[in-house]
Protein backbone atom coordinates (compact mmCIF):
# COMPACT_ATOMS: atom_id res chain seq x y z
CA UNK A 1 0.00 0.00 0.00
CA UNK A 2 2.82 2.40 0.90
CA UNK A 3 4.47 1.90 -2.50
CA UNK A 4 1.21 2.50 -4.34
CA UNK A 5 0.69 5.79 -2.53
CA UNK A 6 4.26 6.81 -3.30
CA UNK A 7 3.58 6.22 -6.99
CA UNK A 8 0.20 7.97 -7.12
CA UNK A 9 1.27 11.18 -5.37
CA UNK A 10 4.14 12.03 -7.79
CA UNK A 11 1.85 11.21 -10.70
CA UNK A 12 -0.81 13.62 -9.45
CA UNK A 13 1.87 16.29 -8.91
CA UNK A 14 3.02 15.71 -12.51
CA UNK A 15 -0.51 16.30 -13.82
CA UNK A 16 -0.78 19.53 -11.83
CA UNK A 17 2.60 20.89 -12.89
CA UNK A 18 2.91 19.88 -16.54
CA UNK A 19 1.05 22.36 -18.78
CA UNK A 20 -2.05 20.93 -20.41
CA UNK A 21 -0.75 21.92 -23.81
CA UNK A 22 2.29 19.68 -23.39
CA UNK A 23 -0.01 16.66 -23.25
CA UNK A 24 -1.14 16.92 -26.87
CA UNK A 25 -0.61 14.15 -29.39
CA UNK A 26 1.83 14.38 -32.25
CA UNK A 27 5.20 16.09 -32.68
CA UNK A 28 3.82 19.63 -32.89
CA UNK A 29 3.08 21.53 -29.71
CA UNK A 30 0.40 24.11 -29.10
CA UNK A 31 1.20 26.49 -26.28
CA UNK A 32 -1.13 28.58 -24.19
CA UNK A 33 -0.40 32.32 -24.38
CA UNK A 34 -2.90 34.07 -22.17
CA UNK A 35 -6.58 34.44 -21.33
CA UNK A 36 -9.10 37.24 -21.41
CA UNK A 37 -11.06 37.32 -18.17
CA UNK A 38 -13.27 39.81 -16.39
CA UNK A 39 -11.64 42.91 -14.96
CA UNK A 40 -12.69 46.34 -13.74
CA UNK A 41 -13.02 47.60 -17.33
CA UNK A 42 -15.02 44.76 -18.86
CA UNK A 43 -17.05 44.10 -15.75
CA UNK A 44 -18.71 40.74 -15.22
CA UNK A 45 -18.59 38.54 -18.31
CA UNK A 46 -21.72 36.65 -19.23
CA UNK A 47 -22.25 33.88 -21.78
CA UNK A 48 -19.53 34.46 -24.38
CA UNK A 49 -20.55 33.21 -27.83
CA UNK A 50 -18.69 34.53 -30.87
CA UNK A 51 -15.18 35.68 -31.78
CA UNK A 52 -13.91 37.60 -34.78
CA UNK A 53 -10.43 39.01 -35.38
CA UNK A 54 -10.35 41.98 -37.75
CA UNK A 55 -7.05 41.64 -39.61
CA UNK A 56 -7.30 45.11 -41.16
CA UNK A 57 -7.64 46.90 -37.84
CA UNK A 58 -5.91 44.41 -35.53
CA UNK A 59 -8.97 44.21 -33.33
CA UNK A 60 -10.51 41.25 -31.54
CA UNK A 61 -14.28 41.27 -31.08
CA UNK A 62 -16.22 39.05 -28.69
CA UNK A 63 -19.98 38.78 -28.22
CA UNK A 64 -21.17 38.77 -24.62
CA UNK A 65 -24.64 37.34 -25.17
CA UNK A 66 -25.89 37.66 -21.61
CA UNK A 67 -24.94 41.33 -21.34
CA UNK A 68 -26.19 42.17 -24.86
CA UNK A 69 -22.91 43.68 -26.01
CA UNK A 70 -19.82 43.30 -28.17
CA UNK A 71 -16.41 43.72 -26.53
CA UNK A 72 -13.41 45.06 -28.48
CA UNK A 73 -9.75 44.37 -27.68
CA UNK A 74 -6.60 45.66 -29.36
CA UNK A 75 -3.78 43.57 -30.86
CA UNK A 76 -2.21 43.17 -27.40
CA UNK A 77 -5.59 42.00 -26.06
CA UNK A 78 -6.15 45.12 -24.00
CA UNK A 79 -9.78 46.09 -23.59
CA UNK A 80 -10.73 48.99 -25.87
CA UNK A 81 -14.49 49.45 -25.75
CA UNK A 82 -17.92 47.86 -25.72
CA UNK A 83 -21.06 48.65 -27.65
CA UNK A 84 -24.62 47.42 -27.92
CA UNK A 85 -25.66 49.07 -31.19
CA UNK A 86 -27.80 51.63 -29.41
CA UNK A 87 -29.66 48.94 -27.51
CA UNK A 88 -30.46 46.91 -30.65
CA UNK A 89 -28.58 43.84 -29.46
CA UNK A 90 -30.80 41.36 -27.65
CA UNK A 91 -28.85 38.09 -27.58
CA UNK A 92 -25.91 38.43 -30.01
CA UNK A 93 -24.01 35.24 -30.86
CA UNK A 94 -21.80 34.90 -33.95
CA UNK A 95 -20.31 38.03 -35.53
CA UNK A 96 -18.07 39.18 -38.38
CA UNK A 97 -16.78 42.52 -39.64
CA UNK A 98 -16.38 43.26 -43.34
CA UNK A 99 -13.62 45.22 -45.10
CA UNK A 100 -15.67 48.44 -44.77
CA UNK A 101 -15.74 48.13 -40.99
CA UNK A 102 -19.43 47.18 -40.86
CA UNK A 103 -20.59 44.46 -38.45
CA UNK A 104 -22.92 41.55 -39.08
CA UNK A 105 -24.25 39.91 -35.94
CA UNK A 106 -26.45 36.84 -35.62
CA UNK A 107 -29.50 37.26 -33.39
CA UNK A 108 -31.07 33.76 -33.30
CA UNK A 109 -33.81 34.67 -30.82
CA UNK A 110 -35.04 37.30 -33.29
CA UNK A 111 -34.33 34.95 -36.24
CA UNK A 112 -32.26 37.59 -38.00
CA UNK A 113 -28.76 38.80 -38.77
CA UNK A 114 -28.21 42.47 -37.99
CA UNK A 115 -26.22 44.76 -40.27
CA UNK A 116 -24.54 47.43 -38.14
CA UNK A 117 -22.84 50.48 -39.64
CA UNK A 118 -21.43 52.43 -36.70
CA UNK A 119 -20.32 55.37 -38.85
CA UNK A 120 -23.81 55.80 -40.29
CA UNK A 121 -25.49 54.94 -36.98
CA UNK A 122 -27.50 52.37 -38.87
CA UNK A 123 -28.81 49.05 -37.55
CA UNK A 124 -31.11 46.85 -39.62
CA UNK A 125 -31.72 43.15 -40.30
CA UNK A 126 -30.51 41.81 -43.62
CA UNK A 127 -33.27 40.90 -46.06
CA UNK A 128 -34.22 37.20 -46.09
CA UNK A 129 -37.20 37.65 -48.43
CA UNK A 130 -35.39 36.24 -51.49
CA UNK A 131 -34.46 33.02 -49.67
CA UNK A 132 -36.63 30.01 -50.41
CA UNK A 133 -37.88 28.91 -47.02
CA UNK A 134 -38.82 25.40 -45.97
CA UNK A 135 -38.96 26.34 -42.31
CA UNK A 136 -38.48 29.77 -40.83
CA UNK A 137 -34.78 30.67 -41.03
CA UNK A 138 -32.88 30.16 -37.79
CA UNK A 139 -29.44 31.76 -38.11
CA UNK A 140 -26.50 30.12 -36.39
CA UNK A 141 -22.82 30.77 -36.97
CA UNK A 142 -21.81 33.24 -39.67
CA UNK A 143 -18.60 33.80 -41.65
CA UNK A 144 -17.25 36.23 -44.23
CA UNK A 145 -14.74 35.71 -47.04
CA UNK A 146 -12.11 38.01 -48.53
CA UNK A 147 -14.67 39.47 -50.97
CA UNK A 148 -17.12 40.31 -48.14
CA UNK A 149 -19.53 37.54 -49.10
CA UNK A 150 -21.53 36.48 -46.05
CA UNK A 151 -22.22 32.84 -45.10
CA UNK A 152 -24.97 31.98 -42.63
CA UNK A 153 -25.72 28.59 -41.08
CA UNK A 154 -29.48 28.11 -41.34
CA UNK A 155 -29.97 25.52 -38.60
CA UNK A 156 -33.67 25.08 -39.31
CA UNK A 157 -33.11 23.97 -42.90
CA UNK A 158 -29.67 22.28 -42.83
CA UNK A 159 -28.08 24.68 -45.29
CA UNK A 160 -25.65 27.54 -45.63
CA UNK A 161 -27.04 30.78 -47.05
CA UNK A 162 -24.68 32.92 -49.11
CA UNK A 163 -25.12 36.69 -49.56
CA UNK A 164 -22.93 38.90 -51.74
CA UNK A 165 -20.98 41.95 -50.59
CA UNK A 166 -24.12 44.09 -50.99
CA UNK A 167 -26.03 41.63 -48.78
CA UNK A 168 -28.20 40.38 -51.63
CA UNK A 169 -29.08 36.69 -51.44
CA UNK A 170 -26.90 34.79 -53.90
CA UNK A 171 -27.31 31.05 -53.35
CA UNK A 172 -27.61 28.28 -50.83
CA UNK A 173 -25.34 25.35 -50.08
CA UNK A 174 -27.40 22.32 -49.06
CA UNK A 175 -25.63 20.05 -46.58
CA UNK A 176 -26.73 16.45 -47.10
CA UNK A 177 -27.81 14.84 -43.81
CA UNK A 178 -27.09 18.24 -42.31
CA UNK A 179 -29.29 17.99 -39.23
CA UNK A 180 -26.92 19.21 -36.55
CA UNK A 181 -25.16 21.74 -38.76
CA UNK A 182 -23.43 24.01 -36.25
CA UNK A 183 -20.58 26.04 -37.74
CA UNK A 184 -19.14 27.40 -40.98
CA UNK A 185 -15.76 28.90 -41.86
CA UNK A 186 -14.17 30.00 -45.14
CA UNK A 187 -10.58 29.10 -46.01
CA UNK A 188 -8.15 31.44 -47.73
CA UNK A 189 -8.67 29.31 -50.85
CA UNK A 190 -12.39 30.14 -50.81
CA UNK A 191 -13.45 26.65 -49.76
CA UNK A 192 -16.41 26.35 -47.40
CA UNK A 193 -15.99 24.26 -44.25
CA UNK A 194 -19.10 23.06 -42.39
CA UNK A 195 -19.34 21.15 -39.11
CA UNK A 196 -22.12 18.76 -38.10
CA UNK A 197 -22.31 18.25 -34.35
CA UNK A 198 -24.67 15.27 -34.42
CA UNK A 199 -22.63 12.91 -36.61
CA UNK A 200 -19.25 14.54 -36.06
CA UNK A 201 -18.56 15.18 -39.74
CA UNK A 202 -16.73 18.03 -41.41
CA UNK A 203 -17.83 18.78 -44.98
CA UNK A 204 -15.67 20.77 -47.36
CA UNK A 205 -17.16 22.48 -50.42
CA UNK A 206 -15.60 24.62 -53.12
CA UNK A 207 -16.62 28.27 -53.39
CA UNK A 208 -19.67 27.33 -55.50
CA UNK A 209 -20.90 24.74 -53.03
CA UNK A 210 -19.69 21.60 -54.80
CA UNK A 211 -18.65 18.89 -52.30
CA UNK A 212 -14.93 18.18 -52.12
CA UNK A 213 -14.33 16.21 -48.94
CA UNK A 214 -16.09 14.73 -45.93
CA UNK A 215 -14.35 13.37 -42.84
CA UNK A 216 -14.71 13.01 -39.09
CA UNK A 217 -16.55 10.56 -36.86
CA UNK A 218 -17.72 10.20 -33.31
CA UNK A 219 -16.02 7.65 -31.06
CA UNK A 220 -13.88 7.11 -28.00
CA UNK A 221 -10.62 6.68 -29.89
CA UNK A 222 -8.06 9.42 -30.30
CA UNK A 223 -8.94 11.60 -33.27
CA UNK A 224 -12.68 10.94 -32.87
CA UNK A 225 -15.29 13.35 -31.55
CA UNK A 226 -17.69 13.35 -28.64
CA UNK A 227 -19.50 16.67 -29.15
CA UNK A 228 -17.79 18.84 -31.80
CA UNK A 229 -19.24 22.33 -31.66
CA UNK A 230 -16.99 24.72 -33.62
CA UNK A 231 -14.27 24.71 -36.26
CA UNK A 232 -11.63 27.01 -37.69
CA UNK A 233 -9.17 26.93 -40.60
CA UNK A 234 -5.71 28.49 -40.53
CA UNK A 235 -3.75 29.99 -43.41
CA UNK A 236 -2.00 26.65 -44.06
CA UNK A 237 -5.32 24.87 -44.46
CA UNK A 238 -5.13 23.06 -41.10
CA UNK A 239 -8.57 22.46 -39.59
CA UNK A 240 -9.20 22.85 -35.86
CA UNK A 241 -12.33 21.47 -34.20
CA UNK A 242 -13.30 22.28 -30.62
CA UNK A 243 -15.04 19.42 -28.81
CA UNK A 244 -17.22 20.72 -26.03
CA UNK A 245 -17.56 17.47 -24.08
CA UNK A 246 -13.97 16.30 -24.52
CA UNK A 247 -12.76 19.75 -23.45
CA UNK A 248 -10.18 19.54 -26.22
CA UNK A 249 -9.28 20.85 -29.66
CA UNK A 250 -8.53 18.35 -32.42
CA UNK A 251 -6.48 19.32 -35.48
CA UNK A 252 -6.54 17.81 -38.99
CA UNK A 253 -4.64 18.45 -42.19
CA UNK A 254 -6.33 19.57 -45.42
CA UNK A 255 -6.90 15.91 -46.38
CA UNK A 256 -8.86 15.33 -43.19
CA UNK A 257 -6.13 13.27 -41.52
CA UNK A 258 -5.87 13.61 -37.75
CA UNK A 259 -2.73 15.41 -36.55
CA UNK A 260 -3.01 16.19 -32.85
CA UNK A 261 -5.21 17.28 -30.00
CA UNK A 262 -4.50 19.72 -27.20
CA UNK A 263 -5.75 20.83 -23.80
CA UNK A 264 -8.00 18.92 -21.41
CA UNK A 265 -10.63 19.45 -18.74
CA UNK A 266 -9.53 21.94 -16.13
CA UNK A 267 -9.84 25.38 -14.61
CA UNK A 268 -6.30 26.70 -14.52
CA UNK A 269 -4.65 28.50 -17.44
CA UNK A 270 -4.30 26.40 -20.58
CA UNK A 271 -7.14 24.03 -19.77
CA UNK A 272 -10.71 24.16 -21.04
CA UNK A 273 -14.12 23.63 -19.49
CA UNK A 274 -16.97 23.19 -21.99
CA UNK A 275 -15.39 25.25 -24.82
CA UNK A 276 -17.93 26.36 -27.42
CA UNK A 277 -16.29 28.37 -30.23
CA UNK A 278 -12.94 28.67 -31.98
CA UNK A 279 -11.30 31.20 -34.29
CA UNK A 280 -7.80 31.28 -35.81
CA UNK A 281 -6.34 34.52 -37.16
CA UNK A 282 -3.73 34.87 -39.91
CA UNK A 283 -0.90 35.07 -37.36
CA UNK A 284 -1.82 31.60 -36.15
CA UNK A 285 -3.29 32.60 -32.82
CA UNK A 286 -6.10 30.30 -31.70
CA UNK A 287 -8.93 32.01 -29.80
CA UNK A 288 -11.34 29.76 -27.89
CA UNK A 289 -14.53 30.61 -26.03
CA UNK A 290 -13.88 28.72 -22.79
CA UNK A 291 -17.47 28.79 -21.61
CA UNK A 292 -17.24 26.89 -18.34
CA UNK A 293 -14.36 29.10 -17.24
CA UNK A 294 -16.03 32.28 -18.49
CA UNK A 295 -12.99 33.45 -20.45
CA UNK A 296 -11.33 33.54 -23.85
CA UNK A 297 -8.28 31.25 -23.95
CA UNK A 298 -5.58 32.08 -26.50
CA UNK A 299 -3.09 29.53 -27.86
CA UNK A 300 -0.60 29.40 -30.70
Amino acid sequence: MYRKINFVVPFLIFLLIVPATALCAGKERIKHLTSIVRDTETGRLGLLSGIFFDENRNRLYVTDTTNKRILAFDHDLNFVSEFNAGGALEAPTSLVRNSKGQFLVAEPTKRCVLFIDIGQRSVKPIDFSAVAEANSIYPGSIAVDSADNLYIVDKANQRILVFDADLRFDRQVLVKSGKGLSDVKIGLDGNIYALNTIDGSIRVFDSQGNPLLSFGKKGKEIGKFKFPIGLAVDRKGLIYVVDKHKHKVLAFNKRGEFLLEFSQLGWREGRLHYPSYIYVNKAGRIFIVDGGNCRISIFE
